[in-house]
């Protein structure tokens, strides 16, 4: 409607272009090492991006709130695009991990800052369809964006993937400059808490570290997260503004909004990750035909968002997360079971489905109770730590999954190199030993993925209690109650 047409173009071309330059940039990565050398360094042009983000997105949430969506929005936006194209100009690897640090760090605040203009933005009976059209966008770019990203690749050259960053900043930044809300009055000072910042980096690097090889530095790097941990708690109970708040991540409601969904997304993320190394070296697809196998997750979070802002409609945040959460442990059963019985794909690929259903049913619905339960002057706080913990999920997900399934494959066969190089994209020769390694290795994933997404049942059920309590001595919203 003419009403938000413009606010809606500044946020979903924004999330259209974080979602592209997410996907598309791995595409390009062995025509960008040719030109610019030292594959030893290349996995650092994605690392860099994804942990510059990761951090500032916690830093961007009290600023979001302090200076406003319009003015977080326009100076995140005019730094990505500019250090996109920039990055199509590299000619050096060194400059380009130089580039992406800076447009990470860019990325975090723009996905913030759209993250608050969507709660803030849209009337309550619109929010829910708002997260939906995010999830289709992301659906859609995730399924669409390598198909384009190799379209660049055959006209052009790696650097226009990068170089489309500044016609379509552009687009959203004209239509964002003026439309998007402004500081919400009674928001608090700015500030920025570095020390919280660091220790929320350290805990995000030594966790995934920790999992990402499963040997004996795992305990020493458990350790290390842990203590991040703990004196992140001292530190945030000393200083007036912490980067999270303590209530944001650890008290009711938000706990069990954050974990919820980032239990699900690590479940998912676990198998959904290597399937395409399940379906290509342990039952013989060939690598082009099973690259269509991580769709199936995709179209689930797609369908499973908008039935989400559907069932709204006339049902609450919490029976609709029920909901999700049940569907989502159905489909997590579905996947083990075929895995383990070694039964047919169509039951592996439904498994996922119903797993991805299950999360854009309840990631959706968090993100509505999110808003309703939050003041508009924390929105960008308490959306920020929303994001960390989902990005946990997805993170410690897929880094356990993949350390998971190259133990398996490493015990039986004594060496991983076969699945390194599939992981690199190799077309690999796999005799029946290692297709057998590979799906004992999936199997033992899937049962990862099922009592990972299991888990969310306590923090759900610890929600519902709560609301019930809290709604019956009016510290919640009465539409909150069932």
């Amino acid at each position: 409607s003419p009403q938000y047409r413009r606010v809606s173009v500044a946020i979903y071309t924004t999330v259209s272009l974080v979602a592209f330059e997410g996907t598309s940039v791995a595409a390009a990565l062995p025509e960008l090492t040719a030109d610019l050398g030292r594959i030893d360094l290349l996995p650092w042009v994605i690392t860099a991006y994804l942990f510059a983000a990761g951090v500032t997105t916690i830093v961007a949430g009290p600023l979001v709130d302090a200076l406003g969506v319009r003015r977080m929005f326009v100076g995140s936006a005019i730094v990505f695009s500019l250090t996109g194209f920039s990055a199509g100009l590299a000619n050096d690897i060194w400059m380009m991990i130089g580039i992406r640090l800076v447009q990470g760090g860019a990325s975090g605040v723009l996905f913030a800052s759209t993250i608050a203009a969507v709660n803030l933005a849209y009337p309550s009976s619109l929010t829910g369809r708002a997260f939906a059209a995010n999830s289709t966008i992301w659906g859609l770019l995730g399924a669409a964006a390598p198909a384009l990203a190799a379209l660049l690749l055959e006209i052009a050259s790696w650097r226009w993937i990068f170089f489309v960053n500044l016609p379509l900043g552009a687009i959203a930044l004209l239509a964002g400059r003026t439309t998007l809300p402004e500081r919400q009055e009674g928001a608090e000072a700015p500030s920025i808490d570095w020390r919280g910042a660091g220790l929320a980096a350290v805990f995000t690097l030594s966790t995934i570290a920790a999992v990402d090889q499963l040997g004996p530095r795992s305990a020493a790097l458990a350790a290390v997260a842990v203590a991040a941990v703990a004196a992140y708690v001292a530190h945030a109970r000393r200083v007036e503004r912490p980067v999270l708040r303590l209530d944001h991540i650890a008290g009711q409601p938000y706990r069990t909004i954050g974990l919820v969904p980032a239990l699900m997304i690590g479940g998912a993320f676990a198998s959904n990750l290597y399937i395409t190394i399940y379906v290509a070296a342990g039952r013989g697809w060939s690598t082009t035909t099973a690259a269509w196998s991580v769709l199936f997750l995709t179209i689930g979070w797609t369908t499973g968002a908008n039935t989400s802002s559907r069932l709204l409609d006339r049902s609450t945040e919490i029976a609709v997360m029920t909901v999700g959460l049940g569907t989502g442990i159905t489909g997590s059963v579905v996947l083990a079971g075929t895995a383990i019985v070694e039964g047919p794909l169509a039951g592996v690929f439904a498994g996922l489905a119903g797993m991805g259903l299950g999360i854009g049913l309840s990631t959706n619905a968090a993100l509505t109770l999110l808003r309703r339960v939050t003041k508009p002057q924390l929105i960008g706080r308490a959306g920020a730590a929303h994001q960390f913990l989902r990005g946990q999920g997805f993170t410690l997900g897929s880094a356990a999954g993949g350390a998971v399934l190259l133990f398996v494959v490493g015990r039986e066969l004594g060496t991983v190199e076969p699945v390194q190089r599939l992981l690199a994209g190799d077309e690999v020769a796999a005799g029946s030993s290692v297709a057998e390694a590979v799906r004992n290795g999936f199997a033992v994933v899937s049962v990862l993925s099922m009592a990972t997404t299991a888990a969310a049942l306590a923090p759900l059920l610890s929600l519902r209690r709560y609301t019930n309590s809290a709604a019956s001595a009016d510290r919640l919203p009465a539409a909150v109650r069932e």
